[in-house]
């Protein structure tokens, strides 16, 4: 039985259509399948929670964006038995690409009702929430900004309306980038190693290379190799804040001064105050610290051969 859960706020309604093209190839090919349509944030987790409960072998799909795939993560049981696919249809769909899933409708349907493949993946969660699970990544300061503003943006919904909402974070960068105010952040990987910065704009907790729409921050990032890799932007300028964000399109952006890179298995930041965080791009309001592990068993999910 496949289980689809559509976001049909996706890219602003796009995820009806694709929908759409999904239902018609299940019944083309006779296939069964229940659908789940989401109501609010949150619903997702409780559908999914309901789901695997009941069939620990479930295939669950998420029909949507980034949101929509942490929604559903936050809410599944029995991570080693599901299997989970995905048909992109979000704004910057990271997942999907971190995770070499194509982006077009058709393949990803193909990819999910006939799977070929399947790759194990890490399940990144907050240790002092662990009800709340990531994905692709979780961040403080001014990345978690972006997404709190991206959120609520107007412009996001018109940039999807135009089908580039992918530069939602671009443009709302810059203006966060003229107005954040970054301050000193301690960094604790394993509960051993401490690293002290002093003027810290973000820090990133990755499962994936890719967070913000395509921006390729650890582009060593291994999402099935049981680490978590923290990218760190700190003592930088503004100025050099906004020349590195374009290079990291196509993570050549690794030499910087002021950006650093570390990897453990728990990682705990510490911030001078209490400041935005996001996991996979959803608000996770604000905290002064965060605190993320990896889930001890990893989720199946299904991608081209």
């Amino acid at each position: 039985m496949y289980y689809f859960i559509l976001n049909p706020n996706a890219k602003s309604g796009g995820s009806d259509s694709v929908w759409n093209r999904i239902e018609k190839t299940l019944q083309a090919e006779n296939l069964s399948y229940k659908s789940f349509v989401t109501e609010h944030p949150g619903h997702g987790t409780q559908i999914a929670a309901s789901i695997s409960a009941h069939d620990p072998e479930a295939t669950i799909i998420a029909v949507g964006g980034d949101g929509t795939i942490h929604d559903i993560l936050c809410g599944l049981e029995n991570l080693e038995t599901v299997s989970f696919g995905v048909i992109p249809s979000g704004s910057g769909n990271d997942f999907a690409r971190g995770m070499g899933i194509m982006r077009k409708t058709n393949p990803a349907i193909q990819t999910v009702i006939h799977p070929k493949s399947f790759r194990k993946m890490d399940v990144g969660f907050l240790t002092d929430r662990p009800e709340l699970r990531f994905g692709v990544s979780a961040g403080i300061g001014f990345d978690a900004s972006i997404c709190h503003e991206a959120l609520r943006s107007r412009i996001k919904h018109a940039l999807n309306i135009l089908h580039a909402g992918n530069l939602t974070y671009s443009l709302l960068a810059l203006k966060q980038a003229a107005f954040y105010k970054p301050g000193p952040m301690t960094v604790i990987i394993d509960d051993a190693a401490r690293y002290d910065f002093r003027k810290v704009f973000f820090a990133a907790v990755m499962n994936q290379q890719y967070q913000g729409g395509g921006l390729q921050l650890c582009p060593s990032a291994d999402p099935s190799d049981q680490y978590l890799d923290v990218f760190i932007c700190g003592d930088i300028s503004r100025l050099k804040l906004l020349t590195f964000l374009p290079t990291a399109y196509s993570g050549k952006h690794t030499h910087h001064k002021g950006l650093h890179f570390l990897r453990g298995r728990k990682v705990q930041i510490i911030a001078d105050k209490s400041r935005p965080v996001h996991l996979d791009g959803e608000s996770g309001g604000y905290s002064r610290t965060l605190t993320a592990g990896i889930c001890p068993s990893q989720l199946k999910v299904l991608i081209p051969e």
